[in-house]
């Protein structure tokens, strides 16, 4: 019998955390036996804007249409025989989502991939930073009948907000990638080797940490930055930067020798779910990452890739595989094969469906 999910997100495609915990996902878990139907609570044109200078008023009735739209389907979600919920049900605090899903559908998956339960300020968002719903995440987990987090860290956390519950209804659920439309590509021989980072504006300043090491690194070796997602300049460093597509993602990509992933280390960090690395082991494509957060566990303690501390760690990291063509072929090639084994979506789908399932059929 087939399993039909409403599936709630913040995101519509674009969005890379709706993408890859919830719309990718529809036609894998139908071969499962899931159907999953998505609800997202930003359409694209508003998901636009929000990332767009400006248009205060165009953005406030945006708000205003969403919420009313997401109260709609809050309303209808007993139709189906779960709910899912990525994250947050409505991008501000406040009670009213969750109590209006609980009585339309008492049922639901709670699926976190970040540290939502926690203050993120930045300058950019100190002023309303009081007004988000990292609240909501506890009363979610306390309520669901099962979470899917995105690593083994985010986890340990939705168990604490379940005191008296299965702590086996908590499952590591991690971000996965279909390898079938991340793949390698032929060896390029440009005749200078590229550098890869892939991430957003918010991210940027874990890469312009790294921005004295790789100064460092151009003083020995030839080598482009290309920084897909951002505008980055970087004293020394020939930065190549390009605005995010998914087509232009995957192009560039297509063409750069190595990856990055700096990451810091904090309990924001350690809620990341190593998104980067996994799109750079589906293309086989070794990797320079941070020693902390998801990382060790993504590249299997150094095995599929190399983790770097200090800025002396990133120099010698880097020296070794822009000065070694075989050395990052051997690990791209090892970064695959435990991708397919472990990241992919033919590995994690089986896993996933099985929560759903449970999770629905379960009295």
């Amino acid at each position: 019998m087939s399993v039909r999910v409403i599936a709630f997100t913040p995101q519509p495609v674009s969005g890379p955390a709706g993408r890859y915990r919830v719309h990718q996902w529809r036609e894998p878990l139908r071969a499962h036996g899931v159907t999953l139907d998505a609800a997202p609570f930003f359409d694209e044109a508003a998901y636009a804007r929000l990332h767009t200078p400006g248009g205060t008023l165009a953005k406030t009735l945006d708000l205003v249409r969403l919420t009313w739209r997401r109260w709609r389907d809050l309303q209808r979600a007993g139709a189906w025989s779960l709910a899912f919920v990525h994250r947050e049900l409505w991008p501000l605090a406040g009670a009213w989502p969750m109590d209006t899903l609980r009585r339309a559908q008492p049922r639901w998956v709670f699926d976190l991939d970040d540290a939502v339960f926690l203050p993120n300020v930045s300058e950019a968002n100190r002023r309303l930073v009081g007004l988000k719903s990292h609240g909501s995440a506890a009363p979610l987990a306390a309520g669901a009948c099962a979470v899917t987090a995105g690593n083994a860290w985010l986890a340990d956390w939705a168990r604490t907000q379940r005191p008296g519950r299965d702590p086996a209804d908590v499952h590591v659920i991690p971000t996965a990638v279909d390898g079938d439309a991340w793949t390698p590509s032929p060896a390029n021989d440009t005749a200078v080797p590229r550098l890869l980072w892939i991430g957003s504006p918010s991210t940027l300043r874990y890469l312009r940490a790294w921005g004295p090491a790789l100064a460092r690194v151009a003083v020995r070796r030839r080598f482009e930055l290309h920084v897909v997602g951002a505008a980055l300049t970087l004293p020394g460093v020939t930065v190549v930067s390009h605005d995010w597509s998914l087509t232009t993602e995957r192009a560039v990509a297509a063409t750069c020798h190595v990856g990055l992933a700096p990451m810091a280390d904090g309990d924001w960090e350690r809620g990341k779910c190593g998104l980067k690395l996994l799109l750079y082991m589906a293309l086989g494509l070794p990797s320079v990452a941070s020693d902390t957060g998801v990382h060790p566990t993504l590249l299997d303690g150094g095995a599929c890739g190399l983790l770097v501390g200090d800025d002396d760690a990133i120099v010698a990291a880097l020296d070794r595989l822009l000065g070694d063509p075989a050395e990052r072929a051997r690990l791209g090639r090892t970064a695959r094969t435990a991708f397919e084994q472990r990241w992919s979506i033919r590995a994690v789908a089986p896993r996933l469906a099985a929560v759903l399932r449970r999770a629905a059929e379960a009295a």
